[in-house]
């Protein structure tokens, strides 16, 4: 029989960012990087402080990943999903992804257009997104180190957005 796990969508918390911290997937560390120079923590404390909502993702009581939405236009009702994975989130992404669809249509009711940018690099990632339905685009050079990075976009199935 297969091991249960305890898996919790909390809000997020500055304790869950420490608890985070050690374990940061260094294809985010790489990201954060190439995009904006940024450091795990303060990308981590960036997006709890712009965030309209943001979770940690637990599961036996280990923080695997925090995630959560900026906005990114209150005019065009866009928002900025973000997440911070750990190295255990491979080992539990399968438990993850099942918890985590109501809390991606949660972040649609907030914002009928989901928008950000995913690092070419960043295979598990690109991976994800495209499980959970986000159209992704063909990579163009982004951020401060003008690496290659994909536009991936999610938008509520009532929204009527003209395109770009």
């Amino acid at each position: 029989m297969a091991k249960q796990h305890d898996v919790q969508i909390i809000k997020a918390t500055k304790e869950h960012i420490e608890r985070l911290l050690p374990h940061v997937r260094q294809a985010d560390i790489d990201e954060f990087y190439a995009i904006s120079m940024m450091s795990p923590r303060e990308v981590l404390e960036k997006g709890l402080a712009q965030s309209r909502q943001s979770w940690a993702g637990i599961i036996d009581n280990q923080v695997v990943t925090i995630f959560g939405v900026s906005p990114g236009s209150i005019l065009n009702g866009i928002g900025v999903p973000w997440l911070v994975g750990s190295d255990w989130l491979e080992k539990y992404q399968k438990i993850f992804l099942r918890h985590c669809r109501p809390v991606l249509n949660g972040m649609l009711t907030l914002y009928p257009e989901l928008i950000n940018y995913v690092d070419e690099r960043n295979h598990v990632a690109k991976a994800w997104l495209h499980w959970l339905g986000f159209k992704i685009d063909d990579a163009k050079p982004v951020g401060v180190l003008n690496y290659p990075f994909h536009r991936f976009v999610m938008r509520a199935p009532s929204c009527v957005i003209p395109p770009r």
